[in-house]
């Protein structure tokens, strides 16, 4: 399947999914096609996948099935938002909708910085570049080896072996500086990076200070089973994710709190815990 085709599968996914329905004009109109070519966008979709979608003549469309099943993962609702607030339409439904981002602020990230290191990512290669932290407030030359970029929720880092603590460790993308010099090819397998080949079940449950009925309607908000909810994570990103779900302190009271890690969670973690 080419990549336009997977594109206009996977938004008809979207729109189906979330607004109930989907038909040849949202087609036609995101990608600007004639409406007997969107048509045939849809016919096709609907013989590969013929459980997923019956047209009702009451909303003049397709709507999905009982059966139901995404192609990929990417119908979660920020997919959906991305896919709307991306549009040729700026928005795809028949309905006005007001979508709103908590604005942060934009770590400096220099693209003459992340080049090279997106390079040694792809080609294995090992790279000095100056980088600063607030414990050597002063630019130093770092040889490092990235595998991976992570994104915490507010700012990126870089994954990378590095020579000089011999050791794997986090870089803030931000905090690079200077010209990068390409030093070989890495030798140093990611395999090595235990924190990163460690897979963690991080288990949240609600504040047992809530009454039954707070603890019901936390359930419900994140989706438990059982009153528990499973996070499978690497080991090297558990602190950002604990960051990302405010657990990282523990607040006055339960309204607050909402959740927790459940005592046999944190027992397990707390050895990768900073």
């Amino acid at each position: 399947m080419s990549k336009e085709i997977e594109s206009r599968f996977a938004f008809i996914e979207r729109v189906s999914w979330w607004e109930g329905r989907v038909n040849a004009a949202h087609i036609s109109k995101q990608y600007g096609l004639s409406r007997q070519a969107a048509s045939g966008v849809l016919k096709q979709y609907r013989e590969q996948y013929p459980q997923n979608l019956n047209y009702d003549a009451s909303v003049k469309g397709h709507v999905p099935t009982l059966q139901f099943k995404a192609r990929s993962g990417n119908i979660h609702f920020s997919y959906y938002l991305y896919t709307i607030s991306n549009s040729s339409l700026g928005i795809v439904s028949d309905t006005n909708l007001s979508i709103h981002e908590i604005e942060t602020p934009l770590r400096n990230i220099n693209p003459n910085q992340v080049r090279p290191i997106l390079r040694a990512i792809r080609e294995k290669l090992s790279i000095d570049i100056g980088y600063i932290s607030l414990s050597s407030p002063d630019y130093l030359d770092r040889i490092i080896q990235p595998h991976a970029l992570i994104f915490d929720g507010l700012r990126w880092h870089v994954r990378a072996f590095c020579f000089k603590n011999q050791a794997f460790r986090d870089f803030s993308l931000s905090r690079f500086n200077g010209q990068a010099v390409i030093e070989s090819k890495a030798h140093i397998p990611v395999e090595q990076d235990l924190k990163w080949q460690t897979i963690l079940d991080v288990i949240i449950e609600p504040d047992p200070r809530l009454n039954n009925r707070q603890k019901q309607v936390i359930e419900t908000d994140y989706q438990m089973r059982n009153g528990q909810y499973i996070i499978k994570t690497r080991a090297a990103l558990v602190n950002y994710l604990l960051l990302r779900l405010r657990l990282d302190s523990y607040k006055n009271t339960p309204e607050e709190q909402q959740i927790v890690l459940t005592q046999e969670s944190r027992k397990s973690i707390t050895s990768y815990l900073l």
